[in-house]
């Protein structure tokens, strides 16, 4: 909670009156503060409701030593015939000892806006700022030298210890997955892969695929196969990279392998427009090469 003081300006009875206007009475509450703390002024003037009021003497220069944090006008409260305006000032002080508050001025207009009488006043209350340190001190503290930080090595270690365990199980987990899912591709003949992919392809082309889209398509379930079979790069391969790979390996149909590649290649690059019989026909020579493929194979095993 920051310290504050309520400065409550009051209409006294008539007795006190000066001029015809009621004197203010000023309270503070507490009358100590430390310095820089903020003092909220509470300024709360009564007059007739067919008057307006307003403060004059409340800027930063007229308020000195204080010192202006904000100020701001509360809604007016309506009474019997009386109407009781309220100002909320926020203020700070950086000195030190007996400080007496400020003047302030009240401005009172009739309804027609014309001034009416000021009234000028000044708080009889005082409020006592407190240094934040020992006023008797005169010398500055020597400044300690930062603690070097110990770190306890014995509680550290179990923990380093399980950090490197579970370090050393991800990537025996990551071995092992990839193993499996290596072994996994294994088993998968990569021939009836490649043969369903052509009787799908096939049904394609009877429902109305055009040919050229159709040599597209078995150009790339050649590759796919020849990549898994003969462990060669053939999807992201030229046609002569592919052809020197598998002369190396001297697979057998090399040249129907060919064939069926190049004629592809015409279709894409060349503009070569086939018939449906033609891709047909290229279909079938396809699934013959893999199925003699898996046989020589076989025959090898």
């Amino acid at each position: 909670m920051r310290p504050l003081f309520l400065l409550v300006l009051a209409v006294l009875p008539t007795t006190f009156q000066a001029e015809g206007r009621v004197l203010p009475v000023v309270t503070v509450t507490p009358d100590t503060v430390l310095v820089g703390d903020r003092i909220d002024c509470l300024i709360s003037v009564k007059h007739s409701s067919g008057e307006v009021v307003s403060l004059e003497g409340i800027n930063a220069v007229a308020l000195q030593p204080f010192e202006l944090v904000s100020s701001k006008r509360l809604s007016p409260k309506l009474l019997s015939g009386i109407t009781q305006d309220t100002f909320e000032l926020e203020l700070v002080h950086f000195g030190a000892g007996k400080q007496t508050l400020p003047f302030f001025t009240v401005l009172f207009y009739d309804a027609e806006g014309r001034l009416a009488e000021r009234l000028t006043f000044r708080p009889s209350a005082s409020v006592y700022v407190r240094e934040l340190t020992d006023a008797s001190m005169r010398d500055l503290r020597p400044i300690k030298p930062p603690l070097s930080p110990s770190i306890p090595y014995l509680l550290l270690l179990p923990a380093l210890l399980g950090v490197f365990g579970v370090g050393i199980l991800a990537l025996l987990l990551i071995f092992f997955l990839k193993r499996t899912v290596r072994n996994s591709a294994e088993h998968v003949d990569s021939g009836q892969v490649a043969q369903r992919k052509l009787r799908k392809l096939g049904t394609s082309l009877s429902s109305g695929m055009p040919p050229h889209e159709c040599y597209e398509e078995l150009s790339n379930i050649m590759r796919s196969f020849l990549e898994t079979h003969y462990r060669i790069s053939a999807l992201e391969a030229v046609t002569q990279e592919i052809e020197r790979d598998l002369k190396k390996l001297g697979v057998a149909g090399f040249e129907s392998i060919m064939n069926l590649l190049k004629q592809a290649d015409l279709v894409k690059f060349a503009d070569s427009r086939p018939d449906v019989e033609e891709s047909r026909q290229s279909l079938h020579k396809a699934s013959e090469v893999i199925r003699s493929t898996r046989r020589s194979r076989s025959s090898d095993e």
